[in-house]
């Protein structure tokens, strides 16, 4: 709750890192993030992103599966989340796109230690999956996130 009694929304201004090649991709996510209220931030290479989503907090982090020439099983950039403190990683929302995925694949997403995947021919859609998927993050956490406050983690 806000100091004046009204709910915050979960979508004002707040980063996101985006790890896209494809200019035009990066174009349709910068303009879906701006309708919902993120700044984009589009990381240089792989090595940019890991330093970034260590260094600095990202609460939308958006990923082609591809990204930088990687394969959809070996990207450096979902390896370093992987390894990131939990307490730090459930802070992010964190979109893998992809070429063979069903948009909204729980089994998938698990798999890929990602909170949605995205099928890139559903791009066109990308403010409402946004705004579901980062509802639906903030829901499932909120006890979590509650409990780190309390015991001074965030």
């Amino acid at each position: 709750m806000s100091p004046e009694g009204q709910a915050e929304s979960p979508f004002e201004a707040r980063l996101a890192l985006v790890c896209e090649d494809a200019a035009e991709r990066q174009s349709v996510i910068k303009a879906a993030l701006e309708q919902i209220g993120f700044a984009m931030l589009a990381a240089k290479n792989a090595e940019d992103a890991i330093q970034r989503v260590r260094r600095d907090t990202y609460e939308v982090v958006i990923i082609d599966e591809q990204y930088q020439g990687a394969g959809p099983l070996d990207n450096p950039v979902l390896a370093a989340m992987r390894t990131m403190q939990m307490s730090q990683r459930r802070w992010m929302f964190v979109m893998l796109l992809g070429r063979q995925f069903k948009t909204f694949d729980n089994a998938m997403a698990f798999a890929r230690s990602v909170n949605v995947v995205v099928n890139l021919n559903d791009l066109p859609h990308l403010p409402a999956i946004l705004k579901k998927g980062i509802t639906d993050h903030v829901e499932f956490y909120r006890t979590f996130r509650q409990v780190l406050a309390e015991v001074g983690k965030r």
